[in-house]
């Protein structure tokens, strides 16, 4: 069942391609959620800027970076 606290967990433990799924069935439901329209526009602007950055890695200096970032604590 696709709810919007669903949608939320899902972003928020950063598996926004399930979040993004969510929410556009649910603005298939109801057009005119301004929740549901702004929700759609975040995940797509941070997936394309985290897709493209990962990309268009080829410095070994991005590669450390992005090391640094998995291995980081998210308390």
């Amino acid at each position: 069942m696709s709810t919007i606290t669903l949608a939320r967990i899902y972003e928020r433990q950063g598996h926004l391609e399930d979040a993004l799924a969510i929410y556009s069935q649910l603005f298939k439901d109801d057009p005119k959620n301004p929740e549901f329209i702004k929700a759609i526009r975040r995940l797509k602007g941070s997936h394309a800027k985290r897709v493209s950055y990962f990309v268009n890695m080829y410095k070994k200096e991005q590669f450390s970076q992005f090391e640094k970032w998995l291995v980081k604590p998210w308390n």
